[in-house]
Formats: structure tokens, sequence, C-alpha cells
């Protein structure tokens, strides 16, 4: 207790800042995560099949993300760094660019789901049935131009410390969402389909009350006029310079996922629904993660702006350290009542087991991950994207997909053996990132 008081006292403005940021974020996740909840309590009415076509129409949704992601990494590193250093009309710069980019990005995107969705499932589900999956995804990537505009107004909102505004946007999102998913599933009986549309529209309403604040409301330095929405090669270069390869990160990591969701895939309909529900109740303590990971982006990068290496370093341990106790504490909700966690979500006997076992064994990663998402954020907020690259595609294809084929393969330890590989790779990247960050190499790079 006297250390923590000790630690309280020598860093309470950079702690006071850290929850400035982290715990709107936390909220904000911890609402989109309620989302996947109701959508899952609702999709799970109609059944096991039905969740894992949702699951199975969300994974190429999943993987094309790395491309918005990339955007909103250089967003972050170039807005953080403006707003630190007062520079704001580069802030605003920062923030048309990032969203003249995300246009053609996201129109290219939902043309490719639209047109050639049914040959990207086939591939992925190979025996399982697409019909539902297919309208699924159909339908939700009419909204992915929506979700791109969402994540870059998110992240810049977060970089200039202002986290309540994407906050409370997604809490409006998940009031909708419920709503329209009662209206359309149940009522106008559309099932599957029914719960694409109602994540569009709500997806498309956000963005609608982003826009509103950016264009209309001069409140903020990232706050926009029609003057600033032309193209400048210098900031988009730059916003590409830093974001690219968080694309290839993101990339690779969401092509290993979708490898790796394939593999459970082929267990059988049954594990991979009690995998989709595990993986849903672990995002309660990632999304707290996530939280002081966004925080810690933004204040490297702010401190970086400001020419304060000294406490754009702490701000990165500070938030390590945090993330680590929260999420150690969800770790042992997970290892002593998994089965009450995963009832939250079903009550079908012959999913609970597998998917409790599953959740009580990434109980023990809890504080590496917590390593692993923070110091990685902290990487991209200065800049440091390419280690973040290296570290991700080694964790993913030297050690996740080759270790997953031989336990679930070889040795037939079953969707147990999947997740017993998911504590590997996340300690390799947890460790890996924590050496860099220590290294100091990125308080050098220039965005």
């Amino acid at each position: 207790m006297k250390r923590l008081h000790s630690l309280w006292r020598e860093n309470k403005a950079e702690i006071l800042s850290i929850f400035t940021i982290a715990l709107p974020t936390i909220v904000d996740m911890f609402v989109q995560t309620l989302l996947g909840f109701f959508d899952l309590i609702m999709v799970g009415r109609l059944g096991p099949e039905a969740i894992a076509s949702v699951g199975l129409g969300t994974a190429p949704i999943l993987t094309v993300i790395p491309i918005f992601f990339a955007i909103s990494v250089g967003t972050t590193a170039m807005v953080s760094r403006a707003f630190g250093s007062e520079n704001y009309q580069e802030a605003r710069d920062s923030m048309s660019q990032s969203l003249i980019l995300g246009i053609p990005a996201s129109l290219i995107v939902t043309f490719i789901f639209i047109f050639f969705g049914e040959n990207i499932l086939t591939i992925i589900s190979k025996n399982q049935p697409i019909t539902e999956a297919l309208k699924y995804l159909k339908v939700v990537s009419l909204g992915i131009p929506f979700l791109c505009f969402n994540i870059i107004f998110s992240y810049g909102f977060r970089s200039i410390s202002k986290a309540k505004i994407p906050m409370i946007n997604n809490t409006i999102s998940i009031f909708l969402n419920i709503f329209l998913n009662y209206i359309f599933i149940f009522i106008l009986d559309l099932g599957i389909l029914g719960a694409g549309i109602a994540t569009t529209i709500s997806r498309g309403i956000v963005t609608v009350i982003f826009s509103f604040l950016i264009v209309y409301k001069k409140n903020y330095c990232i706050s926009l006029t029609k003057k600033d929405f032309k193209i400048n090669k210098n900031i988009c270069r730059r916003l590409l310079k830093v974001g690219l390869p968080s694309a290839g990160e993101q990339s690779i990591f969401r092509i290993g996922m979708l490898i790796f969701e394939a593999m459970v895939i082929n267990l059988g309909t049954l594990q991979y629904a009690a995998h989709k529900i595990a993986l849903t109740a672990e995002s309660f303590s990632f999304n707290l993660g996530l939280g002081f990971s966004v925080a810690g982006t933004a204040l490297v990068g702010q401190h970086l702006g400001a020419k304060k290496y000294l406490d754009a370093k702490r701000a990165g341990y500070l938030n390590t350290f945090l993330a680590m106790v929260v999420m150690t504490s969800f770790g042992f909700l997970f290892m002593v009542f998994p089965k009450f966690v995963i009832s939250l979500f079903t009550n079908d006997q012959s999913i609970v087991p597998m998917a409790s076992s599953a959740l009580r064994i990434v109980s023990v990663a809890q504080p590496i991950l917590a390593v692993s998402m923070v110091l990685s954020g902290a990487l991209r907020g200065a800049g440091d994207t390419k280690s973040v690259l290296w570290i991700t595609a080694i964790g993913m294809f030297l050690v996740r997909i080759p270790l997953t084929y031989l336990l679930l393969y070889i040795l037939n330890f079953g969707l147990n053996g999947a997740w017993m590989v998911m504590i590997v790779d996340l300690t390799f990247r947890g460790s890996a990132c924590f050496y860099r960050f220590k290294q100091g190499k990125w308080r050098y790079i220039e965005v």
C-alpha cells in the first residue's frame, strides 16, 4: 500500500492524464462489448448455427480493419504530437487528410465484399454452410465507410484528450443497436440479416453525429471547414509513413487470425460457437487493456510533441502497470468463476463446458496481454510502427499458427489447444514489446 501511495503522490498529474483518456475509452470499449454481448444474446436465441454464421460473416471484416487502423494510427501519432506542441493547424490538416484517405479505402473494401463475398467465405469456411453468413456479410459491408470514419473520428478525439466524445457516441450506438436488433430480428423476422441491418444503421447514425461535431462545431482544435478538405500530399505522405507499417502489422495479425479461426472452425460448429463466446467474454478484460493502450498512444505522442522524453517514457510504464492491475483482476474472475461468466452469454450445456475451459486457460495470460497491448500502443504513439510490425509477424506466423496446427491436428488437443497457443503467442509479443520500449530508440523517430 505504501508503494501504491508513493506511486500516486509522485505521478499524480500523469495518472490523472491517463485516466482522462483511459476511463472514457474503457467505457467506450465496454459499451462496444455490450453491443456484441446483446448481439450475441439476440442471435444466440436463433441457435448455435446462427452464432457460427455471424462469426463467419464478421471474420472478413475484421481482416480489413487494419486498413482503417493504419490511417487512425497515423492520425493519432500526428495529431497527438501537434496537440502537444500546440501546432493546431497541423492537427487540423492531419485530421482532414485522414478522412480523405479513408474514402477510397472504405469504398474499395465495400465493393470487394459485396461482389466477391461468396468466394471469400467459401475459402474460409471449407465445408461449413455460408448462406446466412453471406447475407450478414453483404449488409454489414454497406456500413464499412461508416465504420472507417468512426474509427478515425474516435482516434482523433482521443489524441487531444477528448475521449468522452467517442464514449458518448458509442453509448448512443448501443441503445440504437439493441432497439433495431429487436425490430429487425424478431418483429420483422429477418434473423441474421436483421442483425446486420441494425449494425449498419447504428454505425451510420454515429458517423452523422461525429461529422456534426467536427464540421459544424468549432470547439476543438481538430474542427474542420470545407477549405480543409483539400489534398495535402505532404501530410498524406507522413500519415502513410507511420500508418502503412501499422496496416502491415494489423493485416498480418488479421490474416493470421483468419487462418487461426479457420483451424478452429474445422473442429465443428459447437466448438467454434464455444470459441466465439469465450472470446466475447474475454473481451471485457481486453477492452480494459485497450483503454490504457489508447491512453499510452496519445500521451506518448503528446509528450514527444512537447519534447518531454522522460514524461513519454513514464507514461508508457504507468499505463502498463495500471493495465496489468485491472486485467489481472479479470483474470482471477475468469479462473475462479468461468462457468458463471459464460452463463451470461449462453446456457447451452453443449457449449458452456468448452467455453469455460477456454476462458480459464486464457486467464493466466492477462498480465502479459496488458504488457503487449499497452507498450505496442506506446510504440505506435512514438511512430515506431515498424518494430511492432515485426513483433506481430513473428508471433503470428512463427509461433501461433505452427503451434495451433501441431496441437489441433497432430496432438488432437481440441479447442483447449488453440487457447494454450494463444498464451504462448501473447507471452512472446509482450516480452518483445517490453524489450523494444526499454531500449528507448523510439524517442528519435520523426513523424
